[in-house]
């Protein structure tokens, strides 16, 4: 596996995202952030560049912006033969831009005083720059006079405080953006500080080392610091880069214990589950990978997640000695193996498989009919000439079997033991599936793309659905605005806006149990919704309930002191007036 790269606060920040979508513009940016260059003569503090690069590519990960993930800026590196330590021009990093496709490329430097004694410690001090890849100039803005005045970002303190230091430039960042954020500063600094300093440290000590000893002693620290400030959860990251190491190494058993650690919330945890998966197979521990692997063919559309899944199936079925578990998991393996067919129709990896599956369940001519391509992509290939000699008896061509028989003679070392077997008990226990070693990045995130693409269209339609519903309620046509509602639901199960518009339907109808119901759900989805809170201030109001009102009057002057309804409320509330 090529050596990946620091991602820290991936899970951490995707979740947490979530809760910050008033960064939103209507104009997505796609952000593209280079490591910054230590400008200090303190090698040892080289790490701090690429830690800026994954922090803030992963904090400005909001609503509104698209970010080039590390990984993913290591395959543009690749693609334009840059060595991943190159500090680029701004000629170069434009290009780079550009080979991303993002519209924003972030670039910086940093220089590092030493500590001056206990009182002093190390400092960090450094500049950030935005540049705009389509206009080839730095951000900023237009003066009255016409000039162009670029905006730089400079950040410094004690470099204990590193992530605190991230948290805030990718602040000013989205601030300079968008002036309208709904959230502080010290809320964004707490997303940027969920990991404990000294685990932090260690893990991106860890990552950057080419030392293998090294690497496992601090990465195995970063776990135990994570794990004691945390109460022994996970640290998601610094166990997937060590399960990378363990593969490396080949020590299967303990590879597949460390990535295994992922959870599906975890940025890696489709790569982690791959390699576990072939980990548990390398230790002929076929119903693990089997379970590992399942799950990512209902989230990904992988060809090498189908094929190994399905390949692995096919082994399972091959060996097992109840009719009817056989029958489900050659039945299970032909489906997977039919779905990497239909997404990679060339690809002689997985028509083998399909063919062995197709070959095992009896449906022998359909098994040549796979194998064909396969001899002609590679007209060496022993294993598939005996499988194609074999199937090829079994339909009655025995010419044409005689001679695929030769070549899988001249093609295949193995083929003594092969044909004793099968002339024995007509068996091809032997005959290996193929399966893809290597996670393809590329492909994981092209599927990613295609993703977020459909999402975005499905984000199109809640929008316009949304804002049909509201003009039927507006007009007093509930029952239309409530079918438009149930379609929102189906595409956006959790979307806020929707339960507070059916709330205010609700509550129009006097239903008020219900109206509290979705309005307290849209909360639940959307805390910052000021609506909700002042229509349940209300409803409790009416209802007599005034410590209820006065909480979520309370709730709404602490999203927004200068609403008038929500101060309004306020006062009802205090002066008893319903």
């Amino acid at each position: 596996m090529a050596r990946r790269r620091l991602s820290a606060f991936c899970a951490l920040l995707l979740i947490s995202a979530c809760s910050v979508a008033a960064i939103a513009q209507s104009n997505n940016d796609v952000v593209f952030v280079l490591p910054f260059e230590n400008t200090s003569n303190l090698k040892e503090y080289n790490w701090v560049g690429e830690s800026f690069a994954d922090a803030l590519s992963e904090l400005l990960s909001v609503p509104g912006l698209t970010v080039i993930s590390s990984d993913e800026r290591e395959l543009i590196y690749q693609r334009l033969r840059l060595p991943l330590t190159v500090i680029p021009s701004r000629a170069t990093t434009i290009k780079l831009g550009r080979e991303a496709r993002a519209t924003l490329v972030i670039y910086g430097t940093y220089r590092v005083v030493p500590a001056q004694g206990e009182n002093a410690p190390a400092e960090l001090h450094g500049t950030a720059r935005v540049i705009r890849v389509n206009e080839g100039r730095l951000a900023g803005e237009q003066l009255s006079d016409g000039r162009w005045a670029s905006q730089q970002f400079d950040f410094g303190g004690p470099i204990k405080n590193l992530q605190a230091i991230q948290g805030r430039l990718a602040y000013q960042i989205l601030y300079q953006r968008d002036k309208a954020l709904s959230f502080s500063l010290n809320q964004f600094i707490d997303r940027a500080t969920k990991v404990p300093p000294r685990a932090f440290e260690s893990y991106v000590k860890g990552v950057l080392t080419a030392d293998a000893e090294k690497k496992k002693a601090y990465l195995q620290n970063a776990l135990r610091e994570y794990a004691r400030a945390n109460a022994g959860a996970i640290y998601s990251q610094a166990a997937f880069e060590l399960g990378q190491l363990y593969y490396q190494q080949r020590d299967w058993r303990r590879a597949a214990e460390y990535f295994s650690r992922l959870q599906r919330k975890d940025r890696h945890y489709t790569e982690a589950a791959f390699y576990a998966a072939l980990a548990y197979w390398r230790t002929n521990d076929l119903a693990r990978a089997i379970a590992t692997l399942l799950p990512l063919t209902t989230e990904t559309r992988l060809k090498s997640v189908y094929n190994n899944a399905g390949a692995l199936s096919i082994q399972a079925a091959r060996g097992e000695t109840r009719a009817e578990e056989r029958d489900r998991l050659l039945k299970q393996g032909l489906a997977l193996l039919q779905r990497a067919a239909e997404s990679a129709p060339e690809d002689p990896v997985v028509r083998f498989n399909y063919a062995y599956g197709l070959f095992l369940s009896g449906k022998y001519a359909e098994a040549t009919e796979q194998l064909r391509p396969v001899i002609t992509a590679n007209p060496q290939d022993g294993e598939a000439f005996f499988l194609f000699a074999k199937a090829l008896e079994r339909i009655g061509k025995t010419d044409a079997a005689s001679s695929a028989d030769n070549e899988a003679r001249r093609f295949l070392p193995a083929y003594a033991r092969w044909q004793t077997e099968w002339q024995k008990s007509q068996a091809t226990s032997q005959v290996p599936l193929r399966l893809y070693q290597d996670f393809n990045r590329f492909d994981y995130y092209d599927a990613m793309r295609d993703r977020l693409a459909q999402a975005d269209v499905a984000s199109a339609d809640v929008r316009n659905l949304l804002a049909k519903a509201r003009e039927l309620y507006a007009a007093g046509r509930d029952d239309e605005a409530l079918a438009e509602l149930r379609r929102v639901f189906m595409i956006e199960p959790m979307n806020a806006e929707a339960y507070l518009l059916r709330g205010r339907i609700h509550q129009r109808r006097g239903d008020l149990d219900a109206a509290v119901s979705d309005l307290r759900t849209a909360i639940f989805w959307d805390g910052r919704l000021i609506d909700a809170h002042i229509l349940l201030g209300r409803i409790f109001l009416e209802r007599g309930d005034r410590a209820q009102a006065m909480a979520y009057a309370k709730n709404a002057i602490q999203i927004d002191p200068n609403n008038q309804e929500a101060i309004a409320l306020q006062r009802q509330v205090e002066t008893g007036i319903r």
